[in-house]
């Protein structure tokens, strides 16, 4: 008999990076827009909805390292990295008119959906372990040739930041620069759980304060996610096991679908409470 492997399955992940993504666009699609929006007029109430919405949005920063460590997994094993990046593509394509009509209301160019930064983070490590071959050859290569294997692979993960970035996706920058860490840190997990966490929400920070944000509130937005340390502890706790449970495609699938119904369900609750 096979011995038993425990630990966290890739299965358990993606069932966990999807409910706390749902947990989190219910605050954001829903909850928010009634408080924004002039539907709650009882302060108590209010306040009331606004911690309730918080700490949804708490929950749900759990979701997105699990999404783009399951992503560079992902690369690591699949066969055809050109089929993965069409796949991530074509459900971009099928997200975003969900995605803005959740949290934009309408079609919004200036922002885009997380599938547009999984891509873009596959594409930047494709593109890194193509600039990097040289740095695996330490052997056979001098430094000067291992350096220029290194600044290649930064050169990259740089240019998927900026493409993020001048696209407006969701997470932006940030979000490939964590896939990047991940994939770089990928064979040192203990490494990964305590630079990656720290790395992502201190480029939270940065960003915050270059949006104009002062210094207390981006410090205290960024301990108010600090949950994300619960995604690196179950990456920690991951044991490798990739068994493929029910559709094939249910993983992509429920992305613009949870978005079309959680948004059906604002207009529902605005047409009964407007």
């Amino acid at each position: 008999m096979p011995e038993k492997r425990t630990g966290v399955s890739a299965d358990l992940l993606k069932l966990t990076a999807l409910v706390t993504m749902l947990i989190d666009h219910i605050g954001a699609g829903i909850l928010e827009y009634f408080l924004t929006g002039g539907f709650v007029r009882d302060a108590s109430l209010s306040r009331l909805l606004t911690g309730l919405d918080a700490a949804l949005r708490t929950i749900g920063r759990i979701s997105f390292p699990l999404f783009c460590f399951l992503l560079a997994e992902g690369y690591a094993h699949t066969k055809s990295r050109g089929r993965y990046a069409a796949r991530l593509f074509v459900f971009a394509l099928l997200s975003e008119l969900p995605f803005d009509l959740l949290f934009s209301g309408s079609w919004n160019p200036d922002s885009q959906n997380v599938f547009w930064t999984l891509l873009i983070g596959l594409l930047t490590l494709w593109g890194m372990d193509a600039s990097g071959r040289a740095a695996r050859t330490r052997r056979r290569s001098g430094f000067w040739e291992e350096l220029t294997g290194a600044a290649g692979m930064l050169a990259v993960l740089a240019m998927g930041m900026g493409s993020a970035q001048l696209l407006k996706t969701d997470y932006s920058w940030r979000g490939v620069l964590l896939i990047g860490i991940l994939r770089l840190l990928r064979r040192d997990r203990l490494l990964l759980v305590i630079y990656a966490p720290c790395a992502f929400l201190f480029s939270e920070f940065l960003e915050l304060l270059v949006l104009g944000a002062g210094l207390s509130d981006s410090l205290e937005t960024v301990l108010s996610h600090m949950t994300v340390f619960l995604s690196f502890f179950l990456i920690r706790s991951y044991n490798g096991r990739r068994k493929r449970r029910g559709h094939p495609y249910f993983f992509y699938l429920f992305y613009p679908l949870h978005l079309l119904v959680l948004y059906v369900c604002r207009l529902l609750l605005f047409a009964l409470y407007g």
